[in-house]
C-alpha cells in the first residue's frame, strides 16, 4: 500500500509595499546605524587620535548594525505573515513533507522553531492559522512516531485553536484546506489513542 503523503506549504501571505519598507529600514536599521557611526568615531578618535582609523572602525561597526537590523527586520515581517520587497515567494516558503502514516518523527528543532514562529505570530493574520494548523500536523505526526498521547492532544488543542481563528477571520482556500487535512488526520488516529 503506498504511502499517502502531504506536501505543506507554508510562508507569508501579504507583500508590504516599497515606501512602507523604505520607512521602516530608515527609521529601524538607517537611523540606529548612523548615531552609531557619529558615536563610535567620537569614542574611537578619543582613544586613538587618528581620522582614517576612526572612520574606518566606525562604519564597519555601523553598517556590521545596519545589516543585522535588517536582517532581523526582514525576519520579524515574515514572522507576521508579511513579505518584504526583494525576497521571493519561493524563497519565503518552507515546505515539508507531513505523513504521519511513514511512522518517521519530525525533527524537534523544527517544531520548537514553529512554537516560537506561533508566539510572534500575529494573531488577526491569516499566516496565523496556517501555522497553527502545520504545528498540529507535526505534533500529530510525532505522537504517531512516539505513541505518545500528549502530543496528540496538543494537535488537538492546534486544531480547536485553528478553527476558532477560520471561523473569526476570512483566510484562503488553501489555508482551510490545511485546517481540514489536520482534522481529518487527527479523525483517522483518535482511536489509537483511546478517543471516541
Amino acid at each position: 500500500m503506498k504511502k499517502r503523503e502531504n506536501k505543506v506549504i507554508f510562508g507569508p501571505t501579504k507583500q508590504i509595499s516599497n515606501l512602507k519598507y523604505v520607512l521602516l529600514i530608515l527609521l529601524f536599521s538607517a537611523l540606529p546605524s548612523a548615531i552609531v557611526l557619529i558615536l563610535a568615531y567620537d569614542i574611537i578618535y578619543i582613544f586613538l587620535h587618528s581620522f582614517i582609523l576612526s572612520v574606518s572602525l566606525s562604519a564597519i561597526i555601523s553598517s556590521t548594525l545596519g545589516a543585522t537590523l535588517s536582517t532581523y527586520l526582514d525576519r520579524y515581517l515574515m514572522r507576521r505573515g508579511i513579505r518584504p520587497p526583494g525576497i521571493r515567494k519561493k524563497e519565503a516558503r518552507t515546505k515539508y513533507i507531513i505523513s504521519p502514516e511513514s511512522g518517521q518523527p519530525i525533527d524537534e528543532k523544527v517544531i520548537k522553531r514553529y512554537e516560537k514562529a506561533l508566539a510572534f505570530s500575529d494573531k488577526e493574520s491569516e499566516n496565523y492559522v496556517a501555522e497553527l494548523a502545520m504545528l498540529g500536523m507535526m505534533y500529530l505526526q510525532n505522537a504517531v512516531a512516539y505513541d505518545n498521547k500528549d502530543l496528540y492532544l496538543r494537535a488537538k488543542e492546534c486544531l480547536a485553536r485553528a478553527e476558532e481563528a477560520v471561523q473569526e477571520k476570512r483566510v484562503s482556500f488553501e489555508t482551510k484546506m490545511l485546517v481540514d487535512n489536520l482534522r481529518s488526520r487527527i479523525e483517522t488516529y483518535k482511536y489509537r489513542f483511546g478517543e471516541r
